[in-house]
């Protein structure tokens, strides 16, 4: 099951949207959709670069050698 999100946009913003997906080739709703979860993901992969250096920062960072993940990973 799907569900439509709608969004208001300017005749200027639908015109840029529709150049920009045309670029892409494909329609807006998969560009907007597919540069709204980038944008999330980088977000993501943002905050747990920011959580690694505080823990590294803070001296509270839990750290293993390889080996070990491969032994209990039975590689």
């Amino acid at each position: 099951m799907s569900t439509v999100i709608s969004v208001r946009v300017s005749d200027a913003e639908q015109e840029l949207l529709n150049k920009a997906a045309s670029i892409y080739g494909c329609g807006v709703s998969s560009l907007m959709k597919r540069l709204v979860f980038e944008k999330l993901e980088d977000e993501y992969d943002l905050h747990m670069v920011e959580e690694y250096e505080n823990k590294k920062k803070n001296g509270t960072l839990k750290t293993r050698p390889a080996s070990e993940l491969w032994t209990e990973l039975d590689l």
